[in-house]
């Protein structure tokens, strides 16, 4: 399946109350519905600026997955399962049974799984464990593409030696060519400028896969300035280029084309209520949801009267824009 035709797809469909009709259309005969974002552990070696783990006054949990606990995770999802995502806030690479995961979403036919990790820890050899585990794509979350701005943004991170990850990929991709590898850029005013070096990067090593998006605010972090309004045409002209230069390599491109504005709005209702769905040690898909008790997380929220949510959303509610500080589809698809 290739995942990224399913979200250029998805992209193109601007009915919110369509996609959530497909929902529980997949709902009720049992597919695939959920796309399932997994941090089986809460922590991180690095102190990103603009994330949350460079707050000093965060305090991370301790908390992590058993194996025990995985396996009860994964009969309960991934079975309905789009997409697995192994790492969504927190580095998964800190944890040591991403490849049981993977393992148990293969078992389950979860036809895409992913992991975001900062990639420091990332050797050759745990790159092929997870490839032969079954893994289809490696994100790699970077936040400059020099050695000064790569160094200065990701405190704990080298530079050279994201340059020696990104070989190591290009070289397992020999052995496995159905594993992809994508990059992950989020673009601040102090970093916009750099983004001038990623065309030599692209050319190196060959991602099959580019999100370039616009910072936002999630969480307090060292990092304060997010009005990239201000240099709207210097990012608008960087992007263009990229765009341009990805489709000319056949590079996949998700890209934030038009920056929000300070006020992020989104629609209601929003198929990312029903469709995204988040598990941690703290979290596991719904607040409600007790893994001891449901063996399915399809059959919970049938219980709970999500038909008769998706009805009332589909054919009685009205579609209005509302502030956010989540926007899940501001972002061009190229494929």
């Amino acid at each position: 399946m290739n995942y990224y035709k399913v979200l250029k797809i998805n992209s193109l469909i601007r009915s919110q109350k369509l996609k959530i009709l497909g929902f529980g259309f997949l709902l009720v005969t049992n597919k695939r519905f959920l796309n399932v974002f997994i941090d089986p552990i809460l922590l991180c070696n690095f102190r990103c600026k603009m994330c949350y783990f460079s707050d000093p006054n965060y305090k991370p949990s301790k908390l992590k997955f058993d194996y025990d606990t995985l396996k009860k995770i994964s009969q309960a999802f991934f079975k309905n399962a789009l997409k697995l995502q192994i790492g969504c806030g927190a580095e998964p690479l800190l944890y040591k049974y991403n490849s049981d995961i993977v393992k148990l979403a293969k078992q389950h036919g979860v036809p895409h799984i992913s992991i975001t990790t900062n990639g420091s820890l990332l050797s050759f050899e745990k790159i092929i464990e997870l490839a032969q585990a079954g893994l289809n794509e490696i994100i790699i979350s970077f936040h400059g593409a020099s050695d000064k701005i790569y160094n200065k943004l990701m405190p704990g991170g080298d530079f050279e030696k994201f340059l020696n990850l990104l070989q190591n990929v290009s070289e397992a991709k020999k052995s496995f060519p159905n594993l992809k590898l994508r990059l992950n850029y989020t673009v601040n005013p102090d970093n916009l400028y750099d983004l001038n070096n990623i065309f030599d990067l692209l050319e190196k090593y060959k991602p099959d896969i580019i999100q370039i998006r616009p910072i936002r605010k999630l969480g307090n972090s060292e990092y304060k300035d997010f009005d990239l309004k201000k240099k709207e045409k210097e990012y608008e002209y960087i992007i263009n280029r990229i765009e341009h230069f990805c489709n000319d390599r056949r590079i996949i491109s998700i890209l934030t084309k038009n920056l929000p504005s300070v006020n992020i709005t989104r629609y209601i209702p929003d198929i990312a209520e029903y469709s995204y769905c988040y598990i941690s040690p703290e979290h596991i898909g719904d607040k409600n949801f007790n893994l001891n008790k449901y063996s399915s997380f399809r059959k919970f929220l049938i219980k709970n009267k999500i038909c008769k949510k998706i009805y009332k959303d589909v054919f009685l509610e009205k579609t209005r824009k509302v502030d956010s500080d989540i926007s899940f589809a501001n972002y061009e698809v190229n494929v």
